[in-house]
């Protein structure tokens, strides 16, 4: 599915997401890409300084993008992880890392992360040329850099095999942990579950399970202590992590 034909699914324009905590930056980017590519049908959805409000922007599926820019010398949140987390959450958001800095430092980083290209801050018409070329449906990688489906598979198989091997902080029954947060939630629980990895709101599970709101939320609420995370965000990125560790579920 194209860029432009993934936007207009539902009568909606291709839209872009910014993050970068300068905000001298933030706000000379984001006028004028608004300015170039408006001409295109193209918008700047939202722009925010800092990295986990980014990642909780594409879990909303109010507000999730199509594209992301991501700087990748942020400081509460560095751009790599902001690019792993949304990776690992959806294998469609195109993410373009961008730095002021010398493009070797971060390439590998970005590359690892699951982004599509680094890009030069001060090179506006290359940012104008990758966002119009993913939005039109045609290549916008750049060259040894992975689509967003091939990052999200990589990623997620790292992560499953990270798990059971004891590696990236897991311990020697990192298995046997996974399957038992997974059968501590109810039936109805994981259902719920399974919708949020996916993007929709409290009250697009309760229409879709034929519930009310409230009691959506509060088996979120309930997921997220079974869990062990300290709010939906967190319990989103766990429950994608432990689906892919099982080999189901992801979001879209």
């Amino acid at each position: 599915m194209s860029g432009v034909e993934r936007a207009n699914r539902d009568g909606q324009r291709f839209r872009i997401g910014v993050v970068d905590n300068d905000a001298m930056v933030l706000v000379a980017l984001r006028a004028i890409l608004r300015q170039r590519l408006e001409p295109f049908g193209i918008t700047i959805a939202w722009a925010v300084r800092g990295g986990e409000e980014a990642v909780q922007r594409c879990v909303d599926v109010a507000s999730r993008p199509d594209l992301v820019l991501v700087d990748m010398g942020m400081d509460d949140v560095d751009g790599a992880t902001v690019c792993r987390r949304i990776r690992m959450l959806s294998d469609r958001i195109a993410l373009l890392a961008m730095t002021s800095y010398s493009l070797n430092r971060y390439r590998d980083a970005a590359m690892r992360a699951g982004a599509q290209a680094l890009l030069d801050k001060a090179d506006t018409d290359m940012f104008v040329r990758r966002i119009v070329a993913c939005a039109e449906g045609r290549p916008y990688a750049e060259d040894g850099f992975p689509t967003p489906a091939q990052a999200h598979r990589r990623l997620c198989a790292g992560h499953a095999a990270g798990r059971s091997s004891g590696h990236g902080g897991a311990g020697p029954g990192a298995d046997e942990q996974s399957n038992a947060l997974l059968r501590g939630l109810s039936d109805k629980e994981i259902e719920v579950m399974d919708y949020c990895i996916q993007g929709y709101t409290s009250r697009e599970v309760a229409a879709k399970l034929g519930l009310t709101e409230s009691t959506v939320k509060t088996h979120v609420r309930h997921a997220i202590a079974k869990l062990g995370v300290r709010n939906k965000l967190q319990a989103v990125q766990r429950w994608t992590a432990l689906r892919a560790a099982s080999g189901s579920g992801r979001a879209q």
